[in-house]
């Protein structure tokens, strides 16, 4: 479980595929979603997309940066697919959590 949270929290711009770490903790892909989902509380999938949205929030604090330079640096194919699963996650679109930091 470790070594799949070190892969997937080091590939967050999604340049990691689901078979390849399971290929690296000698698992079939099947048998490491489902025990992944055991350990962890929740799918491969969504565990990534949390981690995600919590390093949008970081680079969020950053005004310099716009929300398309945040969601492409945390693995969001667009704005669109960041402010979808940000505000899914935290209730918030991420312009509005971000006015809400000031």
């Amino acid at each position: 479980m470790k070594r799949a949270k070190e892969i997937l929290s080091a590939n967050l711009e999604g340049s990691v595929q689901l078979k390849e770490v399971a290929k690296e903790c000698g698992l079939s892909v099947s048998h490491f979603s489902r025990a992944f989902r055991r350990t962890a509380g929740a799918a491969p999938h969504h565990w990534l997309m949390t981690r995600r949205v919590e390093a949008a929030k970081e680079k969020l604090r950053d005004s310099r940066l716009s929300l398309l330079d945040v969601a492409l640096a945390c693995g969001f194919s667009d704005q669109s697919h960041l402010t979808r699963v940000f505000t899914g996650m935290v209730g918030s679109s991420p312009g509005a959590w971000r006015r809400a930091l000031e």
